[in-house]
């Protein structure tokens, strides 16, 4: 997805586990639609809460690959069902859980633009460096790039989540006269997210400190800055 910077204030409006089902199941179950499932009746939110909860716990523990629905179900204090009617798959879930709503590009607005562009590296970087991020990522991708319809799905979702507030901050920039008019939106993400993972993964969570934080913000400012 693609967006320019002359888009922005237009923006600014604008494989399931085989788990048999037991009585402790049953009885969560139970549970799980008295609260928060019944028709007519809105989702009991700390569900969602206590599972996204359970589930980076989990995957920063065991990895996507062994991951299941049981064992989250446990952790979270639910059943099986209850997080099958929340999220079509684990990779579903699990993408919620690791990326967060508004996860990256929600930051709040910086002095100028290089503070606005530094929040968002490290905020990329809190999410992709996570014991969590570092676990689920790579298979992730795996998944998204095997399964097309998933990945336009996830991607669509990740990009939307905060990024009115990211178009605003540098349409913002631009009035200021700190970045170019024709600065390509979905690009800059891009260059965060895909820099930073590549980063995590040749030099190791420890090595990309503020330093390298540091030099990635100095070369997307100088990217974008009006000259």
């Amino acid at each position: 997805m693609t967006r320019n910077i002359n888009t922005a204030r237009s923006l600014v409006k604008g494989a399931r586990d085989n788990d048999s089902g037991n009585n402790l199941d049953r009885r969560r179950e139970e549970v799980a639609v008295s609260e928060s499932v019944a028709v007519g009746r809105p989702r009991d939110g700390r569900i969602d809460e206590a599972v996204l909860a359970a589930t980076r716990e989990l995957v920063a523990e065991v990895g996507y690959a062994d991951l299941t629905f049981r064992a989250i179900a446990e952790r979270a204090g639910t059943s099986v069902p209850a997080i099958r009617r929340r999220w079509a798959s684990k990779a579903h879930l699990v993408h919620e859980a690791v990326f967060p709503s508004e996860s990256v590009t929600s930051t709040s607005p910086g002095a100028d633009l290089r503070a606005d562009v530094r929040a968002v590296v490290e905020s990329c970087l809190e999410v992709v460096g996570s014991p969590a991020g570092c676990r689920a990522i790579p298979a992730l991708m795996g998944e998204m790039m095997a399964d097309h319809a998933l990945e336009e799905e996830l991607s669509a979702r990740l990009m939307s989540s905060g990024w009115e507030s990211l178009a605003a901050r540098l349409a913002q920039a631009v009035e200021r006269g700190e970045a170019r008019s024709d600065v390509d939106l979905g690009l800059f993400i891009e260059t965060v997210f895909g820099t930073t993972l590549v980063a995590i993964v040749l030099r190791g969570r420890d090595a990309v400190d503020d330093a390298w934080v540091e030099g990635l913000v100095t070369s997307i400012v100088d990217g974008v800055r009006a000259h």
